[in-house]
């Protein structure tokens, strides 16, 4: 039992620390801000993001979910990367405070 706890807190076999984030935007969401998240989960990804990804609540809710190998990278990668991008692109578009949350899975599962 206690090996099966192990693997679980690990996530896929390995320790995953998340980044969650809620972006709540001003207007609708646009052709072009969806665009652009897509372009930006591909550099957050070439940058060294294990998953990189972004889900549409509603038309003024987003949430972007990122897994790193270790806490370092996502500091690193915010820092870097994502940081800038987030600046400059979304949150002049924003109607209040990006949510961040930070976490490891401690479960985990595919089909």
């Amino acid at each position: 039992m206690a090996r099966e706890a192990t693997a679980l807190s690990r996530g896929y076999g390995r320790r995953v620390t998340i980044v969650v984030n809620h972006l709540h935007l001003r207007d609708p969401l646009t052709e072009a801000t969806a665009r652009a998240a897509r372009e930006a989960v591909q550099l957050v990804v070439d940058a060294g993001a294990l998953t990189a990804q972004v889900a549409k609540v509603d038309d003024r809710h987003l949430i972007l979910i990122l897994g790193f190998a270790q806490p370092e990278d996502a500091d690193r990668i915010a820092r870097e990367v994502g940081g800038p991008w987030m600046r400059e692109n979304i949150v002049p578009l924003l109607s209040r405070d990006t949510e961040r949350s930070v976490g490891e899975i401690t479960a985990s599962a595919q089909a």
